[in-house]
């Protein structure tokens, strides 16, 4: 939707993003993908404009207007990086929840927790360690072992998206940059 909104244009971009997730589910979207070979979120950007496209020349044909401006559709950098920030943000949060799900399944939700409050808190581990039961001495470890299962998770989810194994450091570090302010 911050994608579609960053366009400008007067319409209900939510009644677009509908239009856009039935033909995300209609299996010959995810077949044209797959053979694109190309990432999914460049093939869901431009999937994206094309719904918005469709749905201003249907606004313009009930409306009696011609289809002449469309081509001023532009995406603009604002689009863009919307789109690249909540895109890295879902992927990241996917990853997230794959590694909080297997350490929960292994009885190991409380290094979930010191991973969060150490790592992205700036908690040091003598405050946030003890209170979970993990001796501080072990911490570090513990972290270590979240972060290796984070990596993977992310590994799997730049797999899905058909991103290339040789790619997976660059587009890891592209992830995170697009989460910057």
């Amino acid at each position: 939707m911050r994608y579609l909104q960053a366009f400008g244009v007067r319409l209900e971009v939510e009644d677009v993003v509908q239009d856009l997730c039935a033909r995300i589910l209609d299996p010959s979207f995810l077949d044209e993908w797959q053979r694109s070979e190309r990432p999914f979120r460049l093939w869901l950007r431009t999937a994206a404009r094309f719904e918005l496209m469709n749905r201003i020349r249907k606004e313009r044909r009930r409306m009696g207007a011609g289809d002449g401006a469309l081509a001023d559709l532009a995406e603009s950098d604002n689009a863009q990086t919307a789109f690249e920030r909540s895109y890295a943000a879902s992927l990241i949060r996917t990853a997230s929840d794959a590694t909080q799900r297997v350490l929960e399944s292994q009885g190991r939700g409380h290094e979930w927790t010191l991973f969060i409050e150490h790592s992205l808190q700036g908690k040091p581990y003598a405050e946030c360690a003890p209170p979970l039961g993990i001796p501080v001495d072990g911490a570090r470890h513990a972290t270590a072992r979240v972060r290796g299962l984070m990596l993977d998770a992310l590994r799997g989810v730049l797999s899905a998206e058909q991103v290339a194994e040789a790619d997976f450091e660059r587009e890891l570090m592209a992830l995170l940059s697009r989460l910057q302010p």
